[in-house]
């Protein structure tokens, strides 16, 4: 979940802010990111450790960075769709993207230490605000959303998650893109009910 930003820093060796980030995500998504450190990253980097830190302060940076950078691949786009179901819809397909292609967003973006961007948060009050002109009724409601959705996705990736593999093949308790589908539109009924009772 990201509205779009632009940055880069250079250095004068050739080592950039933006290299580093990419070569982080590399490995985050090939091993996960428990397989991410300074020093890997300096290997891969064929760099000293020390002049990684002259581009991200420390591993908590890090984190934060590729974690933005991965959500800018699919901002949540401005305007937003002009109503408001349609505009969770879209926000929930963004989102479950990221997850799909870089499972390990999952654990970053629900720590407070490596995701506090509030413009996603921002844009899902404002996309709500026909169905409701009370933002913290649409700020619980976006929360709603965005835990059904990394609920709904843990299942979905957790064979890229585990060591080792999962079983990657449909079980009961996992649920299918209808049975996703279908409990969104539940969701969605119920925030209409809930903003017209309020």
């Amino acid at each position: 979940m990201a509205i779009k930003t632009q940055g880069r820093q250079a250095s004068s060796t050739g080592l950039t802010r933006r290299s580093i980030i990419g070569a982080a995500i590399r490995i985050a998504d090939a091993e996960g990111i428990a397989a991410l450190s300074m020093r890997r990253l300096a290997n891969d980097l064929d760099s000293g450790v020390m002049s990684l830190y002259r581009h991200i302060a420390n591993k908590d940076e890090l984190l934060t960075a590729i974690t933005r950078a991965v959500c800018e691949e699919h901002p949540y786009p401005t305007p937003a769709p002009a109503h408001w179901r349609d505009a969770v819809r879209l926000a929930v397909e963004l989102d479950r993207e990221v997850y799909r292609k870089h499972p390990w967003t999952l654990v970053t973006q629900a720590s407070a230490r490596h995701f506090t961007d509030t413009a996603c948060l921002d844009w899902m009050v404002d996309a709500l605000a026909d169905l409701t002109d009370e933002p913290e009724l649409a700020r619980t409601l976006t929360l709603t959303v965005w835990s059904y959705v990394q609920g709904a996705s843990i299942q979905r990736v957790a064979h890229q998650l585990l060591p080792g593999g999962d079983e990657s093949e449909q079980s009961p308790i996992r649920p299918t893109e209808d049975d996703f589908a279908a409990g969104l539109e539940v969701l969605l009924d119920g925030f209409e009910r809930q903003a017209k009772g309020a």
